[in-house]
């Protein structure tokens, strides 16, 4: 270490500027060649001395990746038809819900109007008049009928076992009113086996026409998200095919606000990053401008080919200024070291690949060998070789400390 000292009434004051004068040194030509005792005149120069401050530092990892859209939807239709009309095109906004476009509806509402009048048929059949409630099974018409005809025919078979027991009839006569009560029967299910088959088709129909005014609801296309229109891919008047393998693609939706972004950490850092830290974002269309966002999710493996560690964070956009496929510089902060040395720009010095700096004290100035690090405001960071509450030169005086001793004076 060198030690340069200051004669006496030196005064040192931080931010205080020293006049720089340097006189000749003066030494006759034959003295130096003899190797006499040469004689040094005064020199004098001015620095200016600043202190070592303690600061806090926020400590970020820089990473590097891609904004992309929270969400990306293909728009299909779930009908095919002819498009009618188109409500959006590309870099519109649109609600969750909002029409994107309609399909001619023509065919659709024809299908409606066929299911309803087909299904109105099915429950007038069940007794349904004037749009009134549908009657249970035994009171249908055709019913009452068949159990009329039947109760009549058990009757008569009842009287005619009694005469037969008299004698009045024969067994021929009492067969003949058994075999009309089991027919009777027979058709007495079979007329209820009819009401209960109308009642299955009835629902039947009734799936049909929600069907066809679910398709007549389809005709008009409407947004699964809230986002903005990426592509559109169809025309007025063009035929799509939908609710198939072949389906035509309408449009490409978007979701921007949040976006994720997916970057790459050093594996270094592995165990520093968690999900909930702070994200800051910067993109090449809006320099020096930051965008905050929060770390969600962190893979559990490296990548060997890059010896990285894939992250995930969310990004607000509700300005909607930041576009999806964007490229983004992240920094992450991982945690805030507190008093940490920090120096002037100008009191660090660099020679030969070696950075020091010039440390006033006790009446001397030391020439000492330093470790930075980060920079801020002007400063720099002293990872290794000073401390707080020291004080540096921060005059350039590398050039002048490189022969024989000088003198420092105070103006």
């Amino acid at each position: 270490m060198k030690r340069y000292m200051l004669p006496r009434g030196f005064c040192l004051s931080y931010g205080v500027s020293l006049l720089l004068a340097l006189l000749a040194l003066g030494c006759s030509r034959d003295q130096t060649a003899k190797g006499a005792q040469t004689t040094t005149k005064e020199q004098s120069i001015a620095i200016t001395v600043g202190p070592v401050e303690a600061r806090d530092l926020q400590r970020r990892v820089e990473a590097v990746g891609t904004l992309e859209a929270d969400e990306e939807v293909a728009v299909y239709a779930q009908v095919s038809g002819y498009v009618e009309r188109i409500m959006v095109d590309l870099g519109d906004r649109v609600k969750a819900g909002q029409p994107l476009l309609q399909i001619n509806q023509a065919d659709f509402q024809l299908q409606v109007q066929k299911a309803d009048a087909i299904l109105q048929q099915t429950r007038t059949r069940l007794g349904a008049l004037n749009g009134g409630d549908i009657l249970s099974d035994d009171q249908q018409p055709v019913v009452r009928q068949a159990k009329a005809n039947y109760d009549d025919a058990a009757l008569w078979y009842e009287r005619m076992q009694n005469l037969y027991k008299e004698g009045a009839v024969s067994r021929n006569d009492l067969d003949t009113a058994m075999a009309k009560r089991d027919a009777l029967k027979a058709a007495l299910d079979s007329t209820l086996g009819q009401v209960r088959a109308l009642r299955d088709q009835l629902r039947e129909q009734q799936a049909a026409l929600e069907l066809a005014r679910r398709n007549l609801q389809y005709t008009v296309v409407r947004a699964p998200i809230d986002g903005s229109i990426k592509e559109r891919e169809i025309s007025a008047g063009q035929y799509i095919a939908g609710g198939s393998i072949q389906n035509t693609k309408l449009l490409t939706l978007v979701r921007d606000d949040p976006l994720k972004l997916k970057a790459s950490v050093p594996e270094r850092f592995q165990g520093q990053i968690r999900p909930g830290q702070e994200v800051k974002v910067q993109v090449e269309a809006y320099a020096g401008r930051e965008f905050s966002g929060t770390v969600k999710r962190v893979g559990p493996a490296v990548f060997t080919d890059t010896r990285t560690f894939p992250i995930e964070a969310r990004v607000p956009n509700h300005e909607g200024l930041l576009k999806p496929g964007s490229f983004g510089k992240a920094w992450l902060q991982i945690r805030v070291d507190h008093g940490v040395p920090f120096v002037p720009e100008e009191a660090v010095y660099y020679f030969v690949g070696i950075t020091k700096a010039f440390v006033v004290k006790d009446g001397a100035v030391e020439e000492r060998q330093i470790t930075v690090g980060e920079r801020q405001d002007g400063l720099v960071e002293i990872v290794e070789g000073l401390k707080p509450g020291e004080r540096v030169a921060t005059s350039r005086l590398s050039q002048l400390f490189g022969g024989a001793p000088v003198q420092v004076v105070t103006k």
